[in-house]
Parts: C-alpha cells; sequence; structure tokens
C-alpha cells in the first residue's frame, strides 16, 4: 500500500465531516443544479473518478446515470457502498457501482465492455503522480461527444499534517494552474476546454480561502 492509499484510508473514517463532503441538502440541489447545466446528457454511463465515499456518485445517479464509482482506498468505497444501499431509489432507476482501482489507472480497467458517455472528478488530478495518464485513460474510454467536469483545488501548497508525508510524492500537491491543465487535456485529444471559478459560489460549500475551479472538457 503507498502512502497516499494509507492517508486516504486513514481519512474515510471522518471523512464526511468535511467541507465539501458533507452537503445540505440545499448544497447537494446547487451541485445538482450546476451539474446539469454543464453535462450535456442526463442518462448513460458516467465515470466517477475519486468517488471517496460516493457524496457526487449518488448526486450524478439522481440526475439520471448509470454511475461507476472509482477509488483507490477500500475503506472510502466501504462506506460509498453503505450509502449507495441505503439510498432510497426504483428499482428501474439508475445503477450505482464502485470499485477500488488506482486512479491513473481507472477509466482504462472500469472501460472494459464498453465506453462512458460523461465524466466526473473532484480534487483528483493533483493526487496523482501522472495526470496526464490519466486523462489518456479517460480519452481511451469515453465517448465523443463525452464531456469531463473535472473540479480542482488550488491552495497555498504547502504540506501539513496528514499530508507532510504524501505531499512530497505529488508533482501537483497544492493544486496546477488552471493554464498547466487546459494544455494537459489538449495533449491527450481534450481540445475543447473551458474552464471557471466556482470559488464564489458558497452554495456549492466553497466558503473558504481556496480557489476552486470547475474544468469542463470534451473533444
Amino acid at each position: 500500500m503507498t502512502n497516499l492509499v494509507a492517508h486516504w484510508d486513514r481519512r474515510a473514517e471522518h471523512y464526511d465531516e468535511t467541507p465539501g463532503n458533507a452537503l445540505t441538502a440545499s448544497q447537494a440541489a446547487a451541485w445538482k443544479s450546476m451539474l446539469a447545466e454543464v453535462l450535456p446528457v442526463r442518462s448513460g454511463r458516467l465515470l466517477d473518478i475519486g468517488c471517496g465515499t460516493g457524496t457526487y456518485t449518488l448526486l450524478c445517479a439522481e440526475l439520471g446515470f448509470d454511475v461507476h464509482g472509482v477509488d483507490t482506498s477500500e475503506q472510502m468505497l466501504a462506506r460509498a457502498r453503505r450509502k449507495a444501499l441505503e439510498r432510497h431509489a426504483p428499482d428501474d432507476g439508475p445503477t450505482v457501482t464502485f470499485s477500488r482501482l488506482d486512479a491513473a489507472d481507472a477509466a482504462e480497467a472500469a472501460g472494459i465492455g464498453g465506453r462512458y458517455d460523461a465524466v466526473f472528478s473532484r480534487n483528483v488530478l493533483w493526487t496523482v503522480a501522472d495526470p496526464g495518464r490519466l486523462a489518456g485513460a479517460v480519452a481511451a474510454h469515453t465517448a465523443r461527444p463525452a464531456v469531463w467536469v473535472a473540479v480542482e483545488t488550488i491552495w497555498d501548497g504547502r504540506p501539513h499534517g496528514d499530508f507532510q508525508e504524501v505531499g512530497q510524492e505529488l508533482p501537483g500537491f497544492g493544486g496546477w494552474h488552471p493554464n498547466v491543465l487546459r494544455d494537459l487535456f489538449a495533449r491527450h485529444g481534450f481540445t475543447r476546454t473551458t474552464w471557471s471559478s466556482i470559488s464564489h459560489r458558497p452554495e456549492l460549500a466553497t466558503a473558504d480561502q481556496d480557489l476552486h475551479v470547475m474544468f469542463r472538457v470534451s473533444r
């Protein structure tokens, strides 16, 4: 087990107490509204990369997608599966499944048997040593014109607390500059990339000193 996986396993028990993961009903509604605006379809298969405890996985399912959530932490996934079992969904409603996969290989492994119509990720690209590898895997297993909505955070970039050990393994620790990610997406075939700050939207639980950026990426 890598230091990074162990880090997320340790945080799993209290992860839903952290900002952005313990969404109120109004915050969840705001996220669903925003995602409905930027995703061109409301059905099909959606890949949630770095799904954590499944907060946003279930929101995407409520939009109408069959969602496959993947994460490196089995402890996070255990909580996500419990949430999925507890949700009140119609028998003929969207399906939700979870797999433990390395983030860089998530799209490739999960894409066997078909392609995804949409992708969602939140604070994932700064947690992988090679985000280009992940972007390439996403490109290989998405249908045209699938949209990838990637939400990333930029902060002071100084590892502290539990992050002191794992932060030095991550070249993107502290968050990638939006222009860096735009160029990275372009190198892997995503020529249509727009990004905007969502930091001014406290209804999305982003009311802090960090910069929260939403990318909409397609080919």
